[in-house]
């Protein structure tokens, strides 16, 4: 189990995307943490602990791509992570998921079923998702 049961964070630089997000999974009882860059995002990763990391592909800085290889490799972390992007091509999704993402969900997304996701992924890691 992780250090902070439920604690997600997501690093998306549209505001209005992340803020959808944050609301969304502070509604269904997770506490997020919000990062707009992959600087942020990283200084973040290094210094809270996480149950879940969403993340969005094409981040001021680098790329989520580059945030999801820290955790994978530099930091030796089994945290899910769930990329959130608008790039739909197959070669992007394929890339993201043997780089080791989880998920990956394509804007424009639903709410509910990214949370549904979520709490999926919560649960097959032993994090139980409150209920509100």
């Amino acid at each position: 189990m992780s250090e902070q049961p439920n604690r997600i964070l997501v690093v998306e630089d549209d505001r209005s995307v992340g803020r959808v997000v944050e609301v969304s999974l502070g509604l269904a009882g997770h506490d997020v943490e919000l990062a707009t860059d992959v600087r942020a995002g990283e200084s973040a990763l290094r210094t809270n602990g996480h149950s879940l990391v969403i993340l969005d592909v094409n981040l001021p800085g680098g790329t989520g791509l580059e945030l999801l290889r820290l955790v994978r490799q530099e930091m030796g972390r089994d945290v899910p992570v769930i990329m959130l992007s608008g790039q739909r091509q197959e070669d992007n999704i394929v890339r993201a998921l043997e780089w080791g993402a989880n998920d990956y969900v394509t804007k424009p997304f639903s709410p509910r079923e990214l949370v549904a996701r979520v709490n999926r992924w919560m649960k097959a890691t032993g994090d139980v998702a409150p209920v509100r």
